[in-house]
C-alpha cells in the first residue's frame, strides 16, 4: 500500500499543457533550426536546460542556453495565468491529509514558475515537500532522480509513492523510480503520448481523485 502522494504540476494540478505546446511552436522555431522535425511533445516535461542539452546534442541550435530559457521564462507568466487548477484539487489534499499522508509536488518547472501556481491558486502551505528539477544534482525527467530524491525527502522509499503525472518523459520517470504510476490525461488518450508504463490511467478528475484515495486505501 502506498504512503505518500506525490503531483507533477504542469497538466495535472493545472491545465498549462495545451498552453506550453502552443508557446513551445514558436520557441522551437525560434530556437532550431529551419525545417527541423521536434515536436512539442517530445520535450513536453523535460526541463528547460535539459531540453536544450538534448536538443543541442542533435541540432545546431540558433540560441545560447540562457536565451532558450528566457524564451519560456517569458510566457510563464501568461500559460500560468490562464491555466485552470484541477477541479476538486483543494478537497483531495484535505482527504489524502485526513489519511495522515505527506504530500509532494515534483515538476520540471521553476521555482519561479511554482510561485506563480501557487499564489494564484491558494497553494502555499499544501505540501509537504516542493521539489523543482531546477534543483536537482542530477539529470530531470525522465530519468527517476526527481522521484527518488523527492521519496527521500518525504521519508519514504520511491516504492512507497502513488505519483500523478501526465506528460510521456514524467510518467517514465515515476516508473522507473518503482513508484505507482497513475497517468493523467485530462485531454483523451489519443494525443501520441505514450502512457504504457502507467499503473493505470485516468481521464476525469473524478476518476483521479478515486484512484488516489483508492491507492491510499488498499483498494
Amino acid at each position: 500500500m502506498t504512503s505518500a502522494v506525490v503531483f507533477d504540476m504542469d497538466g495535472v494540478i493545472v491545465d498549462t499543457e495545451q498552453y506550453w505546446i502552443e508557446a513551445e511552436v514558436e520557441i522551437l522555431d525560434t530556437a532550431l533550426p529551419a525545417g527541423h522535425d521536434v515536436d512539442p511533445l517530445d520535450i513536453t516535461g523535460i526541463n528547460v536546460h535539459d531540453q536544450y542539452d538534448l536538443l543541442a546534442a542533435e541540432y545546431d541550435l540558433q540560441v545560447s542556453r540562457e536565451a532558450y530559457f528566457d524564451l519560456f521564462d517569458q510566457e510563464a507568466a501568461g500559460v500560468y495565468e490562464r491555466a485552470d487548477l484541477l477541479t476538486g484539487f483543494h478537497d483531495l489534499l484535505d482527504a489524502i491529509r485526513e489519511r495522515s499522508v505527506p504530500i509532494g509536488l515534483a515538476t520540471s518547472s521553476y521555482p519561479r514558475w511554482i510561485d506563480i501556481v501557487f499564489e494564484s491558486h491558494d497553494l502555499d502551505g499544501r505540501f509537504d515537500e516542493v521539489l523543482s528539477a531546477a534543483n536537482l544534482d542530477g539529470p530531470g525527467k525522465p530519468e527517476p532522480l526527481i522521484y527518488e530524491t523527492i521519496a527521500e525527502r518525504l521519508d519514504r522509499e520511491p516504492t512507497d509513492l502513488v505519483v500523478v503525472e501526465d506528460s510521456e518523459n514524467g510518467i517514465a520517470a515515476a516508473a522507473s523510480a518503482g513508484a505507482y504510476t497513475v497517468a493523467y490525461a485530462a485531454h483523451g488518450t489519443d494525443d501520441g503520448t505514450d502512457r504504457s508504463p502507467a499503473d493505470e490511467v485516468v481521464e476525469t478528475p473524478t476518476e483521479l481523485s478515486e484512484r488516489v484515495l483508492g491507492s491510499l486505501d488498499g483498494e
